[in-house]
C-alpha cells in the first residue's frame, strides 16, 4: 500500500515557513532551508506558534495522507489535520460498519482488552515485577465478552501503580503523564490516519461511544499499542525533573514509531504495524476474520 512508504517524522520547534515545491515540503528557517519528499513523510508536528504554511501545502498533505499535528502554548498536542477521503468505496464500508452486530463488537473488544493486558504484563515482566506480572496474566484470563466486568480498569490500576509508583495517578500534573499523553497522541494520530484510509468511520467505535469524540474507533484500536509508550516513558522518567517535556524527550517518544512489534509472527515497525492492524481489524469487523494478536518484542 502506498501509505506504507511514509517513514519520516518532522518536528517544528522554532519559527518557520512551510511551503510546497514540486512534490516536496520546503521548510525555511532564517538562512536555512530543507526539503523533504512528500511520500516519505508520515506526520508533521507544529510545536512552534510562529510556523506558517500555505493552503497549497495543506492540499498536498491531504493528497499524500500526511498527518499534521498542532500544539498549544504549553507545547502539548491539541489538534490534528488528517486526510478525509481515503477509500474509493468508503460509503459501502461505512454502511457495513454501522450494521455490525453488538455481539461481534463485544467479541472484538474482549480480544483487544485481553491483548492490551497481556502487553501490560509483558512490560511488568520486562522491569522485573514478577508478582504483578502473574496477577495481570490471571486478570487477562478473566476478560469476558465486551469486558463486562471491567477487568481493564482493575488491570490498569495495578499496572500503573506498579510501574510508576503507588502514589501515581493518571490525572496528576507530572513529567510521566505529560510524556504518556504526548506518546499516546503520536500513536493515536497514526491510527486516525490508517482508519480514514481504510474507509471505516473513525467516530463509530466498538466500545468508546462519546458523542463529542470524532475518533471513538481510534481510541478503541490504540489500546494494544499503549504499552510501547509506557516502556519509553519509564526509561525517561528518572532523567527528568521538570513536568514539561524537552526536545530530547519528544524525539524519543516520536522514535517509538520505529520500534518493532510482532503481528502474525512477522516483525513490523510500529508505524507500519498500525496500518496492517487497522486493515486486519476492518476484515475482522466486517468479514468475521480473526483479529491479529499484537506482541511486543
Amino acid at each position: 500500500m502506498a501509505y506504507d512508504e511514509a517513514f519520516k517524522s518532522i518536528l517544528i520547534t522554532t519559527q518557520a515557513k512551510l511551503s510546497l515545491e514540486y512534490n516536496h515540503l520546503v521548510i525555511k528557517q532564517k538562512e536555512k532551508e530543507a526539503k523533504f519528499f512528500l511520500k516519505d513523510i508520515n506526520f508533521i508536528i507544529l510545536e512552534s506558534l510562529q510556523a506558517s504554511l500555505s493552503s497549497s501545502l495543506l492540499n498536498a498533505l491531504a493528497k499524500n495522507k500526511i498527518i499534521l499535528l498542532t500544539c498549544d502554548e504549553m507545547h502539548n498536542i491539541n489538534g490534528i489535520f488528517s486526510p478525509f477521503l481515503g477509500h474509493f468505496i468508503s460509503a459501502k464500508v461505512a454502511r457495513e460498519q454501522v450494521a455490525v452486530s453488538s455481539q461481534r463488537k463485544a467479541i472484538l473488544w474482549q480480544k483487544i482488552i485481553k491483548n492490551k493486558i497481556s502487553n501490560q504484563a509483558y512490560v511488568l515482566k520486562l522491569f522485573n515485577h514478577m508478582q504483578e506480572y502473574k496477577e495481570l496474566i490471571n486478570l487477562c484470563k478473566k476478560v469476558s465478552l465486551n469486558d463486562a466486568k471491567n477487568v481493564e480498569s482493575t488491570a490498569a490500576s495495578l499496572y500503573f501503580k506498579t510501574l510508576f509508583g503507588k502514589n501515581f495517578y493518571r490525572n496528576e500534573i507530572c513529567f510521566v503523564n505529560s510524556a504518556l499523553n504526548y506518546g499516546y497522541a503520536i500513536i493515536r494520530s497514526n491510527i486516525i490516519r490508517a482508519v480514514c484510509i481504510s474507509g471505516l468511520l473513525p467516530w463509530q467505535g466498538i466500545k468508546h461511544n462519546n458523542i463529542y469524540n470524532s475518533f471513538n474507533l481510534c481510541d478503541d484500536l490504540i489500546e494494544v499499542f499503549r504499552p510501547l509508550v509506557d516502556i519509553c516513558v519509564f526509561n525517561l522518567k528518572d532523567t527528568k525533573e521538570s513536568e514539561f517535556l524537552d526536545k530530547e524527550s519528544k524525539q524519543k517518544l516520536i522514535q517509538i514509531l520505529q520500534e518493532e512489534l510482532i503481528l502474525e509472527n512477522k516483525f513490523y515497525p510500529l508505524n507500519r504495524a498500525i496500518n496492517f492492524y487497522v486493515q486486519n481489524f476492518k476484515n475482522a469487523l466486517l468479514e468475521n476474520q480473526e483479529l491479529f494478536w499484537v506482541n511486543l518484542k
